[in-house]
C-alpha cells in the first residue's frame, strides 16, 4: 500500500498532469465549462448515484459516507470519450481522454477522512465560421481551453448507529483561455485576441447519510448541500499577430483592464442541493434514485460575456443500481462480479439562442474483484446533449471509464506476533 501512496503524492504534487483538455464540446464555452466530475466510476456506472455507499468503497461525492469506512482506499480513475458533433450542415468526430480523480481515503475508527484532486470543469472547443461572400475568404475561429480543478479534503463522522454526517472542503484552481482569431485566405499572418482568466477559490459541501436495516434489507437516504461559493478571477487580454506557417508572434499589445474594473472579477459557483433514496439487500442488490437542483440562474461572467448565452436554474434526475450474484463465492469468479446500470437526465442551466440545453445518458458497468477488498471498475457510457433547433449543435458520445480501488486495512491492532 505504501507504494500506492507514494505514487499518489507524486501525482498530487505534479499538478501539470491536469493541464489536459477533458472535453471537445462547443457547449463548454458556458459557465466554467463542462462539468467534468460526476463521481468515482463505481457510482458513475449507476448514473452518478450519490446515495449509495458501503464500508469498503468510498463515494467521493458523499462525504458522510466516510463515517462508515472500514478500509483504506487509493482511488484513481481515467476515461476515454468519443463525441460526434452534428449541425444542420456538418458532422465531426472528436476524441478526448482525461484523468478523472486521484484520492486516498483513511478510516481511523472514530471517523474517516480523505483527500485528493479532481476536475470540476473542463473547457475545450474549436469553432470556425467561413465568410465566403467576400474575396478572399475570411476564416473566423473561436477556441477555448482550460478549466477548474479542485483539491479536496473530506471528513465523515458517524453520529448514531445508522446516521452519519460529513463535509468536503474544496480549493479550486485553474485557468480558462478564450481565443478569437481571424485569417484572410492567402495572407500569412492572422490576428488573435486572447482572454485569459486565472481562477482560485474555496467551496464547501455538507452531507448527511442514513442507512436503516429492515430485516435482510436496507433503506438508504441521503441529502447534501453545496452553498454558493465565490471564485476569484485575475484576468488579462492580449492582441497579437502570428504567422500561420511558422507560428512566430509578430506585433502584440496587452490590454489594460484596470480602468474598466475587469482585471480582477468574481464568479459564483452555483448552489447545489441533492436528495437521494434507495433500497436494497446488503451485498446482493440495490436500486436508488436522486434529484439535484442547481441555482445557476444568476450566473454571469463580466469579463467574457457571450451575447447569445444566458443561464437558468438547472436540475438532474438519476436512477441506478447494481446486482451481485454471490458475494462470497469460492467456486466462481464471475459470481463475485458486480453488475451496474444507471440513467441520468439533466437540464444543464445553459441557454443558447433562447434554447435550454438538456442532456441525458445511460451507463453500464462491472466491478471486477482483485486481491483482498481491491477491485477494478469498468464502465461504458452513452449520452447526448443539445439539439439541431435554432442553429445549435447536437452531441452524441460514448465513453469508457476505468477506475481502480486499491484497498487495505490500517489502524487494526495485531493480536498475535
Amino acid at each position: 500500500m505504501s507504494r500506492h501512496i507514494g505514487c499518489l503524492l507524486f501525482m498530487l504534487l505534479n499538478l501539470s498532469v491536469w493541464g489536459q483538455t477533458g472535453t471537445g464540446s462547443p457547449y463548454s464555452f458556458g459557465g466554467f465549462g463542462d462539468i467534468a466530475f460526476r463521481g468515482n466510476h463505481l457510482n458513475r456506472s449507476m448514473g452518478g448515484l450519490e446515495v449509495y455507499n458501503d464500508s469498503i468503497h468510498v463515494n467521493l461525492s458523499n462525504p458522510a459516507g466516510y463515517g462508515t469506512l472500514k478500509t483504506t482506499n487509493f482511488l484513481v480513475g481515467i476515461n476515454y470519450k468519443s463525441t460526434t458533433l452534428k449541425s444542420t450542415t456538418e458532422k465531426n468526430n472528436i476524441a478526448t481522454g482525461a484523468l478523472d480523480y486521484l484520492a486516498i481515503n483513511i478510516p481511523t475508527g472514530k471517523f474517516g477522512f480523505g483527500f485528493g484532486i479532481k476536475p470540476y470543469s473542463a473547457l475545450g472547443y474549436r469553432l470556425q465560421v467561413v465568410n465566403e461572400n467576400v474575396t478572399p475568404n475570411v476564416f473566423n475561429r473561436f477556441e477555448g481551453e482550460g478549466g477548474l480543478n479542485q483539491a479536496f479534503l473530506s471528513v465523515g463522522l458517524p453520529l448514531f448507529k445508522y446516521f452519519s454526517v460529513g463535509a468536503t472542503l474544496n480549493y479550486g484552481f485553474g485557468n480558462m483561455t478564450f481565443r478569437n482569431s481571424k485569417q484572410i485566405e492567402g495572407i500569412e499572418r492572422a490576428s488573435y485576441f486572447d482572454s485569459n482568466s486565472s481562477l482560485s477559490g474555496i467551496s464547501l459541501k455538507y452531507a448527511i447519510n442514513f442507512k436503516l436495516p429492515l430485516q435482510q434489507y436496507e433503506l438508504h437516504a441521503y441529502a447534501s448541500l453545496a452553498p454558493q461559493a465565490t471564485i476569484y478571477s485575475q484576468n488579462s487580454q492580449l492582441f497579437y499577430t502570428r504567422s500561420t506557417n511558422t507560428q512566430d508572434v509578430g506585433d502584440f499589445e496587452e490590454i489594460d483592464l484596470a480602468p474598466e474594473g475587469l482585471d480582477k472579477t468574481t464568479l459564483n459557483l452555483p448552489k447545489n442541493t441533492t436528495f437521494g433514496l434507495g433500497f436494497g439487500k446488503d451485498k446482493k442488490w440495490f436500486l436508488g434514485t436522486q434529484f439535484t437542483q442547481q441555482a445557476s440562474a444568476g450566473f454571469q461572467n463580466d469579463f467574457t460575456s457571450i451575447s447569445n448565452v444566458t443561464y437558468a436554474d438547472g436540475s438532474a434526475f438519476v436512477l441506478g443500481g447494481f446486482y451481485l450474484p454471490e458475494y462470497g463465492s469460492l467456486t466462481s469468479y464471475y459470481k463475485r462480479v458486480v453488475y451496474r446500470a444507471g440513467y441520468r437526465s439533466a437540464d444543464t442551466g445553459l441557454v443558447v439562442n433562447g434554447t435550454p440545453i438538456r442532456e441525458s445518458g445511460i451507463t453500464f458497468g462491472v466491478g471486477l474483484p482483485l486481491q483482498q477488498f481491491s477491485n477494478v471498475n469498468i464502465g461504458l457510457e452513452f449520452g447526448s446533449r443539445g439539439s439541431l433547433n435554432n442553429a445549435l449543435i447536437k452531441e452524441n458520445h460514448w465513453a469508457i471509464l476505468v477506475g481502480f480501488s486499491l484497498n487495505d486495512i490500517w489502524f487494526i491492532k495485531r493480536k498475535y506476533n
